[in-house]
């Protein structure tokens, strides 16, 4: 489970710290520190998809909203986390518990299948089928999550769900650690950081269990 946070808020984002995993090829996260004049300076270069962090539809769409066109509500209120299979394929209707419907406009997905602490990209994880995108978006989902690298497994070359989750205007969060967070309704606060005209940030989200 992520740090406590007080006022039991739980951290379920993934720390920014040198050997952190990123994607096979992008930039990882490195920290520089000098001291100057009795004073600590810090600075660090990363890829913008470090981490826990939001994708904008301008990462798969040409001419796509970046970053600060997504609302900011989005990011604020009630979330459903839902526990999933840790397959290496995609997340289908028929693996979700059932009966389920989404009882919140926010969807978390928990795989298990991407531990805290890991110093390797994943070789294999689930992402998001095509068709669960296209249900959730029917029933009002606007924001999903996964805890895992990316909304489409490491295999996949076109990144269908990023596409769908992009034509249905709809924001999705990767990256999450949600060990230990149980399935449940949550209250949800957590704000990317204010690139302007990016396709990405890095994003804190903390939840809440939502009492009753």
């Amino acid at each position: 489970m992520g740090a406590e946070a007080g006022r039991g808020w739980v951290d379920v984002s993934r720390p920014l710290k040198d050997g952190l995993p990123v994607w096979p090829g992008d930039r990882p996260f490195q920290m520089h520190r000098r001291s100057e004049g009795g004073l600590v300076i810090s600075w660090f270069q990363t890829t913008c998809h470090v981490g826990t962090h939001v994708d904008a539809p301008l990462h798969v769409m040409e001419g796509g909203a970046s970053l600060e066109e997504i609302p900011l509500e989005r990011f604020l209120g009630p979330v459903e986390v839902v526990e999933t299979p840790g397959h290496g394929g995609r997340i289908r209707r028929e693996d979700l518990p059932a009966g389920w419907v989404p009882a919140a406009c926010r969807v978390f997905f928990r795989t298990g299948c991407c531990p805290a602490g890991m110093t390797e990209f994943p070789g294999g994880f689930p992402g998001l089928e095509v068709a669960l995108v296209e249900w959730l978006a029917d029933r009002n989902v606007v924001l999903v999550g996964l805890d895992t690298p990316s909304v489409d497994p490491p295999d996949s070359k076109e990144l269908p769900a990023h596409r769908a989750l992009a034509e249905r205007d709809m924001t999705w969060i990767e990256g999450l650690e949600l060990a230990g967070v149980g399935p449940g309704l949550y209250e949800m606060v957590g704000l990317p950081l204010p690139l302007a005209a990016a396709e990405a940030a890095p994003i804190r989200v903390l939840l809440r269990p939502v009492s009753g």
